[in-house]
């Protein structure tokens, strides 16, 4: 059996960690779990560890890919990819360290429009109120992927979900034939 990578990327708040822990309930994948630095989120499965403790492991060459975002540092293990399907949330900045290495990489961008976004950002209680503007009226760039899919995280948890777990059912088909 071939490795198979779907990326999770998208802004923060989108709601890309929910949709990775109600889909654990409804499809059989490897779901990866990022090194981070940053205090745990209810929404999210995770190992924690200390700045310092993560630089050991990135200077060790431990992780496949990582990256740093908003004073945090974040990295996936080397060990964690697995035969079947993988599905990991990484920073779109890191897609080609997947692509570069493994043959069949599918990125998913969650998106969310920004009356919502802001909402949701404003309800974790992350950030100011002015980082979080700041955050909305940022400009991004264009994902340069191989296998890009947009996905609007625009409904209720659980129909997004249903609507996230056909996606990938779909690109599951298409890489077993």
């Amino acid at each position: 059996m071939k490795k198979i990578l779907i990326l999770i990327v998208g802004a923060s708040g989108v709601g890309k960690d929910t949709l990775l822990k109600e889909l654990k309930k409804y499809l059989s994948a490897n779901f990866i779990k990022r090194y981070i630095t940053r205090q745990p989120d209810i929404n999210e499965s995770n190992y924690y560890v200390s700045k310092e403790a993560f630089k050991v492991l990135e200077n060790s060459a431990y992780f496949i890919s990582s990256w740093s975002a908003h004073n945090n540092f974040y990295g996936i293990s080397k060990n964690s990819i697995k035969e079947g399907l993988n599905i990991i949330s990484v920073s779109r900045a890191v897609i080609k360290n997947f692509e570069d290495i493994f043959e069949e990489v599918y990125t998913i961008n969650i998106t969310l429009n920004k009356k919502i976004l802001k909402q949701r950002l404003l309800n974790r209680k992350r950030e100011s109120l002015n980082e979080i503007e700041n955050r909305l009226n940022r400009d991004y760039k264009i994902i340069n992927a191989k296998n890009l899919i947009e996905f609007e995280n625009n409904k209720e948890v659980n129909e997004s979900t249903k609507e996230l777990k056909n996606l990938i059912e779909t690109i599951l088909n298409k890489t077993t034939k």
